[in-house]
């Protein structure tokens, strides 16, 4: 009877551990389970928000540098040349003034007419906002000397001069432009970006 008694409690000695092994390594497995997938999730999420913003800053180059290659031939502004021209006169209350230059640019983050014109007694000088019509600056001096003098009867539109202009380049955009006299004729110089400059005639729209 002893020994059957203690074989009895072996046994049961033994089926105790057993349950405990089988038991403690599936709670292991299934925690393990859980974290691995609970990774692959964030890894998943960071590679995502990465992609996105990959191509939000492609998308913000490819804009940036589509800006960076607009030309005044695509811009239309509030105060046209003709309203400038009215504008000089009107300034120095005189209709007699010969214009001798006027050039349109990009300066100080705006877009500006600047005239230079004369009467043989005074020399002047206007810069005109493009956008606003405001005057920025503002010159009379003392002159004796006469200067050639614009003929702006009749003259082509500066957006006819550009689209000529880029024409004859084939590629390129306009940076700026400028009606000066050369020879004795009233011309548009075209300041080609990324293209060949050209010249054009202000009244017969030739390209010289």
């Amino acid at each position: 009877m002893g020994m059957l008694s203690l074989s009895a409690t072996v046994l049961l000695a033994a089926c105790d551990n057993d349950d405990t092994l089988e038991t403690t390594p599936v709670e292991d497995e299934t925690m393990t389970d859980e974290q691995t997938d609970d990774e692959v999730e964030e890894t998943a999420e960071e590679e995502a928000s990465t992609e996105d913003d990959t191509v939000e800053e492609d998308t913000t180059e490819d804009e940036s540098q589509e800006t960076s290659t607009t030309g005044l031939e695509s811009m239309i502004f509030e105060f046209n040349l003709d309203d400038a021209i009215d504008l000089f006169y009107e300034t120095f209350e005189s209709e007699d003034i010969n214009i001798e230059e006027i050039q349109f640019e990009h300066d100080d983050n705006r877009f500006v007419y600047e005239f230079e014109g004369w009467d043989g007694e005074y020399e002047y000088e206007l810069d005109i906002d493009a956008e606003t019509g405001d005057i920025i600056k503002q010159e009379k001096d003392d002159n004796d000397d006469t200067e050639d003098s614009l003929d702006l009867d009749g003259i082509i539109s500066p957006q006819e001069a550009m689209e000529t202009a880029l024409e004859a380049s084939g590629s390129g955009y306009v940076e700026e432009w400028k009606l000066e006299v050369e020879d004795g004729r009233t011309i548009y110089k075209i300041d080609i970006e990324e293209g060949d400059d050209q010249e054009i005639d202000a009244h017969t729209g030739d390209v010289l």
